[in-house]
């Protein structure tokens, strides 16, 4: 029996009993809460303001625009047509690319280990609000309140924080509250958790929109602008990094959230561009409700000091007089991450009136921010274990597996209470969001542009001619960003820009290259034409393949006829259709996003080998990179042995365990008894 096949029959057990959402509107909100986080809150905004206001939105829309949404565009199509979670969406492509959704499905539970913390931060300040003014800790001194929260003084010496553990125990009995009855819990708790923090938000931001001071804090965050910036490599990295986490994408959650859609009738398209747009405008406005206060806070040291901000001679004589001050009320506008949320804007909510009843709205706002996130990660896990074969064999209760992923976490969560949690967090986040994510979308792209569909490439040109181009174009891509980017370590030494140009010149010479063998060896019908060789060999037909049922999923085609690409009407539609993809969809997949984040990747570690990471001593960075070392690991173990991915009791043919264990490990697809034939499913066609 083919892999198709077989892959058919595990779709269809799978489809078996799933829950759906009760309501399309449900999936939109979920996925909405799950992009819309704790980073939409601080991090978008501290990126905006410092790399110049305006000017960091240029390359953040333009990754949005061509890397992003296409990615995320790729994890709603393969949920919603396969069926099933990331780790068996992509192995419904190719047995061998199971590991890259297993990667990202860990990637994306290993966070909510450290979010969870955060979460319980916030857990504490919104418990402290509820006491008199007089009362309320985090009022007296910010800075010191969250260092004692976080126990992050400094001093290293193994102090364990019971109150941040208890705190922490709480999310997670949250989260398996919303976990336990699968979808259909999810599904009624976003109806409240998306809405609420928004309408939140607008009113923080029409309260801080009062103060004296606001209009410096929106100066500073959105409307200055420093058009130098934009030749700042690491705005783009940041950029990537934003879109990467803000979105959710690369971590399975979109996948599992689509497949429990309807394959027939799930307007992808239309779900690609409400989700990515609502999180952007949400980060904006996030933007908006901290900057504002943040601009009142330094109006607030000014005018304590006397001093008029407007006027720069007032201001040079300030400086001169009193620098530490005028250091101090600059500062309210250079917070960092956690800074803005847990030690300015606290600061700021204590000037007002009643202040606890803003602790409570803010804090609480953040609560349901994180909350959508945290358990969105989890349901990616008890998704995969129930799609796994280990779950189709024993149908495990969905409050089982909660409460098997909630426990885990909470074990899992127990180093970031210690005093060296801060760092810990520090240093895992950075290995995963930089270098784990974006090698998980590296791979995304490489699968569904290279990978999906290559049969089909076989038969129009032959399977040569195919690898040629492939493996032609990657080693080049990889030699020329090596010599371009990696090995100029010294730049003293070496010229950048002329290491940049022979890098260039490699990988475009091994393109072209690559591109005239393979169309010389092609073996097609001599009527063939070359235009048509190079479109079997170049082509994005794996893409395509998920744009034309995207496109057609929803579409009347007794108004508007069926969908076929590449006819001028049809591709003109989709231009200005939301409910379609248009033609660059594939080939953003494949080359430029593929590409872009195959680069990025290399310099991160590069970067990450010349100066290690934060200055940290490398023992201390070892966590961080066994993790990111897991993650490939989970990739290639599959590539290499997908048979272990399969139910050997049901696919094997051996009798005792052992002989399992080595079908298992056999290095080959999975391959049915003739007796099994008969009975097996043929592929399941898009309805």
């Amino acid at each position: 029996m083919s892999g198709n096949d077989l892959e058919a029959e595990i779709q269809e057990e799978r489809e078996k009993g799933r829950k759906k959402w009760d309501h399309p509107i449900s999936f939109i909100l979920a996925a909405v809460g799950s992009a819309v986080g704790l980073g939409n809150v601080w991090r978008f905004p501290y990126l905006v303001s410092k790399f110049g206001g305006a000017p960091f939105l240029i390359p953040y829309f333009l990754i949005l625009f061509f890397v992003g949404m296409p990615i995320l565009g790729v994890e709603l199509c393969i949920g919603t047509f396969f069926q099933a979670g990331d780790a068996d969406a992509f192995g419904s492509m190719n047995p061998r690319l199971r590991g890259i959704g297993l990667a990202s499905v860990f990637a994306g539970y290993a966070i909510t280990f450290y979010y969870c913390i955060i979460l319980a931060w916030a857990f504490v300040y919104f418990g402290e609000s509820f006491q008199a003014t007089s009362n309320i800790p985090w009022l007296e001194n910010t800075g010191e309140y969250f260092s004692e929260v976080s126990m992050s003084t400094g001093n290293i010496t193994g102090a364990f924080n019971w109150r941040t553990f208890v705190c922490l125990i709480a999310v997670w009995v949250i989260i398996f509250l919303c976990l336990f009855k699968g979808v259909k819990t999810t599904g009624w708790v976003v109806k409240f958790t998306v809405p609420l923090p928004l309408l939140i938000l607008l009113i923080l931001i029409i309260r801080a929109a009062f103060l004296d001071g606001s209009k410096d804090g929106i100066m500073a965050y959105l409307i200055k602008w420093d058009s130098e910036v934009l030749s700042d490599p690491f705005i783009w990295s940041g950029a990537i990094g934003q879109v990467f986490f803000s979105l959710g994408i690369c971590m399975g959650v979109m996948t599992t959230y689509s497949s429990h859609n309807s394959k027939t009738k799930t307007n992808v398209a239309a779900s690609e561009k409400a989700i990515s747009l609502s999180d952007t405008g949400i980060a904006l406005l996030g933007g908006f409700a901290i900057y504002e206060m943040l601009g009142s806070m330094r109006a607030k040291c000014y005018n304590a000091a006397g001093v008029d901000r407007y006027n720069e001679t007032a201001v040079l004589e300030f400086n001169a007089t009193d620098p530490d001050k005028r250091k101090q009320c600059e500062s309210y506008l250079d917070q960092k991450s956690f800074g803005l949320a847990f030690i300015a804007y606290p600061e700021g909510l204590g000037t007002l009136e009643a202040p606890q009843f803003w602790g409570i709205v803010f804090f609480g706002c953040l609560l349901m921010l994180g909350i959508d996130s945290a358990f969105s990660l989890c349901e990616c896990m008890i998704t995969f274990l129930k799609d796994c074969w280990i779950g189709l064999r024993y149908r495990p209760k969905t409050w089982i597996i909660a409460i098997m992923c909630t426990v885990v976490g909470l074990l899992a969560g127990l180093p970031y209470c210690f005093d060296s949690g801060l760092v810990t967090l520090d240093i895992v986040d950075r290995y995963i969001n930089n270098w784990g994510m974006v090698l998980i979308g590296t791979l995304e792209c490489f699968a569904v542009g290279w990978v999906y569909k290559i049969d089909d490439q076989y038969q129009k040109v032959g399977k040569v001619s195919v690898l040629i181009y492939n493996v032609g174009y990657l080693v080049s891509l990889i030699v020329g960003a090596i010599l371009g980017i990696a090995l100029p370590y010294k730049p003293a030494e070496v010229d950048g820009a002329a290491s940049l140009g022979v890098g260039l010149a490699v990988f475009l010479m091994g393109w072209i290259g690559s591109t005239g063998v393979a169309i010389v060896l092609a073996k097609s019908k001599p009527e063939v034409t070359v235009l048509s060789k190079l479109w079997a060999i170049m082509g994005w037909h794996g893409a395509d393949d998920l744009r034309n049922k995207a496109n057609n999923c929803v579409r009347d085609t007794e108004k508007d006829g069926v969908w076929t690409p590449y006819s001028w009407k049809m591709e003109l539609q989709a231009l200005y259709r939301h409910d379609c993809f248009c033609a660059a969809f594939g080939f953003l997949i494949k080359y430029l996003s593929y590409t872009l984040l195959l680069v990025i990747t290399v310099i991160n570690i590069r970067n990450d080998i010349v100066s290690p990471y934060g200055g940290y001593p490398k023992d201390m960075l070892a966590i961080g990179q066994l993790i990111f070392v897991f993650m490939l690991f989970l990739v290639v173990i599959v590539a290499i042995f997908p048979r272990i991915m399969y139910d050997p009791f049901k696919y094997a043919d051996e009798q005792t365990h052992k002989g399992r264990l080595i079908w298992m490990l056999t290095p080959t697809p999975v391959e049915l008894g003739s007796d099994r034939q008969a009975s097996a499913p043929k592929e399941i066609a898009l309805e």
